[in-house]
């Protein structure tokens, strides 16, 4: 059995703050700190709250009589001795090519519960700041449900790393003040990119019904990793006028529950938009209104499949989307389509890659604009749905592009159409299939200059291939099986020999 030393007050020390024995105050609280390198640790506990002190790992241990053995409670750790269930060398990387002694804060150790029940935001958003001025690290989130009554907002070199599905973040907002941002980060209200920088979030479920979910506004270069959304009120996700956002790993089990219900959604704020907005427990504050676009994203690895029927799955909001990534995931359930691009915005360098849209009203919706769109690549995308009465509109609407390429791309459904166009320059088609429209395979419907080779139209209703007023439409090796009419001319269309 281990002598106990003086007891001590732990809330007089900070985070790191090496505990000297001749230091000890009159106890206020029941912890006996017990100090030595992890060798000398005592085999077994002298009562069930008893800490130790490895000074050669930098980490307190618990005695916890129900495992009969020693549990993390506090400290930084070591190179040699991680933080138990952090994945701290993994973590030390991901943001900003953290090291092994990257600080690490597990919010337990602060007094922070996640029982579900206690308000914590205020006190998660001052470790925050507590971990910024100290030059960043990673703020660990155990097992629980974390309440936070006040958006917390992220520092620079930050990354907030939880336990998986085990850790859940909920926001409660007063009646009336619903939707406003879970969590988002320092600078926010600034312009252009001017925001935190080089943070993220990592291995958290969102299940809040009160809030938006995580808002990046003015930031850059922010991961968010193995993010899991439930209840929402708009988006889990919501990409304000940021750049280098890479979203990987996402799984999105319900879509929002106000009007604006895509549970991902790429964003940008203008003067008169009047939401994108934090919650500092008493009043709200708008994201910066400078119209900075949100630039270079990627969201990968994803499963958006939402029971309660959003309208969209991706949405693309507002003017000012460039360098957007889409790719290796599958959308299912949305009652408007599975990817849309505001009507009339401007879209540029758009890449849908590895995509399957299954079960959806439309697949991809990018209509409505003449012209000032650029770049828009659609590749190995599946869009397919068979249920009759969900299916409307087309399976893929583009308009206003300037050098478009689609390929290896498959839309079978009785959509109206299985693929329209307006208002394209240079566009591209190779190894499409459009099976099922009750109208068209291929819609050019106006001013669309276009080249299809290598394709499939089946099982439509009126034509294989329209070309509309103002298009010209250059096409060969096209098969066609079951269709009102193979061709439909109003504009101009040509035909050559190629191999099918």
């Amino acid at each position: 059995m281990v002598e106990r030393t003086p007891r001590l007050d732990l809330s007089t020390f900070e985070e790191g703050e090496e505990w000297d024995h001749t230091d000890t105050v009159e106890a206020i609280d029941k912890h006996a700190i017990v100090r030595g390198p992890i060798a000398d640790r005592p085999a077994e506990g002298e009562y069930d709250d008893e800490l130790y002190h490895a000074t050669d790992q930098r980490i307190t241990w618990r005695w916890d009589a129900s495992d009969e053995d020693w549990v993390y409670f506090s400290g930084q750790g070591s190179s040699d001795q991680p933080v138990p269930g952090t994945n701290h060398f993994e973590a030390a990387e991901f943001v900003n090519a953290r090291t092994a002694e990257t600080p690490v804060w597990n919010v337990e150790a602060h007094g922070i519960q996640g029982d579900g029940e206690t308000e914590v935001g205020q006190d998660v958003h001052e470790l925050l700041a507590e971990v910024e001025s100290a030059s960043g690290g990673i703020v660990y989130f155990p097992p629980g449900r974390y309440v936070f009554e006040r958006t917390p907002l992220i520092g620079d070199d930050t990354l907030l790393l939880g336990a998986g599905r085990a850790t859940v973040f909920e926001g409660s907002r007063p009646d009336g003040e619903e939707g406003r941002a879970l969590l988002s980060n320092r600078g926010y209200d600034t312009v252009e990119y001017g925001g935190a920088s080089n943070w993220g979030i990592c291995n958290i479920r969102i299940d809040s019904p009160e809030t938006n979910g995580i808002m990046p506004a003015h930031a850059e270069n922010v991961r968010l990793e193995n993010v899991y959304g439930d209840r929402i009120y708009y988006h889990h996700i919501d990409v304000v006028s940021s750049k280098n956002v890479d979203i990987d790993g996402y799984w999105a089990t319900r879509g929002g529950e106000a009007g604006s219900n895509a549970p991902i959604q790429f964003d940008n704020q203008t003067a008169e938009i009047a939401s994108n907005s934090v919650w500092n427990g008493t009043g709200e504050s708008l994201a910066g209104s400078d119209g900075a676009p949100t630039r270079n994203c990627t969201l990968e690895n994803f499963e958006i499949d939402p029971e309660n029927g959003p309208d969209y799955g991706i949405h693309m909001h507002r003017n000012g989307n460039e360098s957007i990534t889409i790719r290796d995931g599958y959308i299912t359930g949305c009652l408007s389509a599975a990817i849309r691009g505001d009507t009339g915005d401007e879209i540029a360098d758009l890449t849908i890659d590895c995509v399957s849209c299954l079960e959806n009203a439309r697949g991809i919706s990018l209509g409505q604009l003449k012209s000032g769109r650029r770049e828009l690549t659609i590749t190995n995308v599946t869009i397919r749905t068979d249920n009759r009465g969900l299916s409307a509109g087309s399976g893929i609407y583009a308009a206003g592009f300037d050098d478009a390429e689609i390929s290896n791309t498959i839309v079978d459904g009785e959509f109206t159409n299985s693929i329209l166009f307006d208002d394209m320059d240079d566009l591209k088609l190779s190894t499409v299939t459009a099976t099922g429209a009750s109208s068209q395979a291929f819609r050019f419907r106006e001013n669309v200059d276009a080249t299809l080779t290598t394709a499939r139209a089946a099982n439509c209703g009126d034509a294989g291939i329209y070309a509309g007023s103002g298009s010209s439409i250059a096409y060969g090796g096209v098969t066609f099986e079951d269709v009102g009419s193979e061709v439909v001319v109003d504009g101009e269309l040509r035909e050559w020999n190629a191999s099918s």
